[in-house]
């Protein structure tokens, strides 16, 4: 069982943060001293991701042992992500926001017997955390359901007390990008950014679907892909954008790369960076709208996932976007006032 945490820093068992240099290290087992305890050394990460990927290689087999408290709980839940990410169940983007997540929980939570965990605690969070930010609370609390899930299976508990925590409203997003806040970025987007705008605007798919890309994908008929969130086949057939979208992506190159969308030396583009170049092209889309250097910008900020939307709005058919429910696209999607008939 991990031992107990000595200061609230969101981190895994064994994992802290130096307060001085503020470096990130971990305690590894270095063998046994001769009473039989664990002997531990101490090991300096560069990064998070690498830490947390140390950890699960290292701890993160005996998380469920001897789970009492909700920390261990956690460190339960935090590898089983990498489980699931590892079996392809859940994308690597989500694994990222929920271990965010559980790094925000992990201070509220760790020391508190799972056990003690009730409907009225997990309500005075909910109303602590939801003063300042709504949405984090209801990702935090599907985080907490998910854990409770193992505590289940280990026979800790008998029903998962979650489930009676009724999470926020939200509010659908109804930002809608015209062309020409469209075109504002396009312009001064590298390539693949801006093949990845094309993409975006034809097809509706998220950008985790987009960066996964092949050249497999694409034959005699179009665009076919198989949506990682939903699993959803989706057909898209050849048209101009898709197949500008497809000349940008490859650029000057004398061939196609196996991912579309990948950097010089053939490699896919991760998440963050290609936020990176979705920002910096935001950025200088904003700077040059300002009418004087210190006038506000005209053009309203957006984001990548708001072409998702641009890209369902604009559409005719609703299934476009992938969802099985018409619902669901109308209450996120379709963000263009609907068109009505009058009586007379």
């Amino acid at each position: 069982m991990p031992r107990p945490r000595s200061n609230h820093t969101g981190l895994p068992s064994y994992c802290y943060r130096d307060k001085k240099s503020g470096n990130l290290y971990m305690m590894h087992p270095d063998g046994r001293r001769p009473d039989g305890s664990l002997k531990l050394r101490r090991q300096t990460y560069g990064d998070l991701a690498t830490l947390l990927a140390a950890w699960r290689t290292t701890w993160g087999e005996a998380a469920r042992e001897g789970m009492q408290n909700m920390g261990h709980l956690l460190d339960a839940y935090l590898a089983d992500l990498a489980t699931r990410e590892k079996a392809d169940e859940i994308a690597p983007g989500t694994v990222k926001d929920y271990t965010r997540c559980i790094m925000s929980l992990r201070p509220v939570w760790e020391k508190v017997r799972i056990l003690d965990v009730d409907v009225p605690a997990l309500y005075r969070w909910q109303r602590a955390r939801g003063e300042d930010a709504r949405v984090r609370a209801n990702r935090e609390r599907t985080v907490l359901f998910e854990a409770f899930k193992i505590a289940m299976k280990e026979g800790i508990v008998k029903e998962n007390p979650v489930q009676h925590l009724e999470p926020f409203r939200e509010k659908p997003r109804d930002r809608y990008v015209t062309d020409a806040e469209f075109m504002a970025v396009f312009n001064v987007a590298p390539p693949i950014v801006q093949a990845a705008m094309l993409l975006a605007a034809v097809t509706g798919l998220r950008q985790g679907d987009i960066l996964r890309l092949r050249r497999a994908d694409f034959g005699e008929h179009g665009l076919t892909v198989r949506t990682r969130k939903t699993g959803q086949p989706l057909v898209f057939a050849w048209s101009e954008v898709l197949r500008r979208a497809v000349l940008a992506a490859v650029g000057a190159r004398e061939f196609i790369p196996m991912i579309l969308l990948s950097t010089q030396d053939g490699k896919a583009y991760t998440s963050d960076g290609f936020r990176t170049l979705w920002q910096r092209a935001i950025v200088e889309a904003l700077d040059n709208s300002r009418p004087a250097p210190d006038a506000p910008p005209r053009l309203q900020r957006y984001t990548f996932n708001d072409l998702r939307a641009k890209a369902g709005s604009e559409s005719r058919d609703w299934r476009l976007l992938g969802h099985m429910d018409q619902r669901t696209f109308e209450r996120v999607y379709n963000r263009l006032p609907r068109q009505v008939t009058p009586t007379r």
